[in-house]
């Protein structure tokens, strides 16, 4: 396991060997993140914060969108409720996925 595995191992591990309620949750969502297309996370951002990446539009990738979301969850602009209700309303995922 090199660096980053080990990294991302403890990070879910939490700081005593427990995993964190917050630790799931970004588990989860990074999960369903993994379901959205392109012009889906850019729907996304557009419903739920009214904005787009203030990046240059002709050279914007998945990656960096997907990078805007996590920084917005992180700031907590937006809740894993918010990408699941969007998720299932565009049909990304069915009902099914979050059981």
């Amino acid at each position: 396991m090199g660096l980053n595995g080990g990294l991302a191992k403890c990070q879910l591990m939490g700081l005593f060997g427990k995993s964190k309620p917050k630790d799931d949750t970004i588990e989860q969502m990074r999960v369903l993140l993994d379901n959205f297309q392109f012009a889906d996370l850019q729907t996304f951002c557009v419903e739920t914060l009214g904005v787009t990446p203030a990046m240059d539009q002709q050279h914007l990738s998945s990656i960096e969108v997907l990078d805007f979301v996590w920084d917005q969850y992180h700031k907590g602009k937006i809740q894993f409720s918010q990408l699941k209700e969007f998720a299932l309303k565009h049909h990304i995922v069915s009902e099914s996925f979050f059981e």
